[in-house]
C-alpha cells in the first residue's frame, strides 16, 4: 500500500486554487503571505483493510485566512463557500493510488479566540476521504 495523503493533498491543492484563485500553502504560510490565502494544514490517515487491496480513511484540513479591517468572517466564509461548491460529496476523485469512494465534509468552523486587533479571520474546513485501491 502507498500513502494516499500526498495524492489527496495534490488533488485538493489544484481544486482549491482553481475554485478560489488564491495562493495555497502546504503546512504553513510565510510571513510575506498576502491578505487572503489558504493553508492545507492537518492531515491524517489510517488503513481500514489491506489483505486484498486496501481502503484508507484520510482527513484533510483547509485553513482559510483573511486579513483586513471591516472584513470579519464574511470574506473567509465567502471563500469557504467557493471551495464547498467546487468540492462536495458528488465530486469524483481519481488518484494514482486508488479511487476516492467517499468524500464528505467532516466539519466547518470559524476560529475563535484571535486578537481582534490583528484583523485576522479564519474559517476551517475538514474533509474526510475514503480511498480504495
Amino acid at each position: 500500500m502507498t500513502n494516499p495523503i500526498p495524492a489527496i493533498k495534490k488533488w485538493l491543492y489544484t481544486a482549491i486554487q482553481t475554485a478560489t484563485s488564491l495562493t495555497v500553502y502546504d503546512g504553513v504560510a510565510p510571513d510575506t503571505a498576502g491578505n487572503e490565502y489558504i493553508v492545507l494544514t492537518g492531515r491524517s490517515g489510517n488503513q481500514l483493510k489491506g489483505k486484498t487491496g486496501f481502503t484508507s480513511n484520510v482527513t484533510m484540513t483547509v485553513d482559510i485566512v483573511t486579513r483586513g479591517q471591516f472584513t470579519g468572517y464574511k470574506r473567509s466564509e465567502d471563500i469557504a463557500q467557493l471551495i464547498l461548491t467546487a468540492i462536495d460529496s458528488n465530486t469524483s476523485i481519481t488518484l494514482s493510488t486508488g479511487q476516492a469512494t467517499s468524500l464528505y465534509l467532516a466539519t466547518i468552523t470559524n476560529l475563535d479566540g484571535l486578537n481582534p486587533l490583528d484583523n485576522v479571520f479564519r474559517t476551517i474546513i475538514t474533509y474526510n476521504v475514503i480511498i480504495s485501491g
